[in-house]
């Protein structure tokens, strides 16, 4: 495969998507790999996660009104 100068070639390695408000966001293959490697490495510091994950799943969703919530307990 031939680039110009400006183009670089990434590693595929995941495939993410990206949704918001049900609509879903186009991400190129170097945002992709960034959001796919955070998670996975985020994920890989949380206890009882013993091997790295083959899929990834996140849901966000906004507070009607932000609440005090104690930072060291789960919910």
């Amino acid at each position: 495969m031939v680039l110009s100068e400006s183009h670089r070639v990434v590693k595929k390695s995941f495939e993410t998507e990206m949704w918001v408000d049900g609509h879903k966001l186009p991400l190129n293959h170097f945002v992709q790999e960034t959001i796919a490697n955070v998670m996975v490495g985020f994920s890989k510091t949380l206890k009882g996660l013993e091997a790295s994950p083959e899929k990834i799943e996140v849901k966000i969703k906004k507070l009607v009104k932000q609440v005090d919530a104690d930072a060291h307990t789960y919910p």
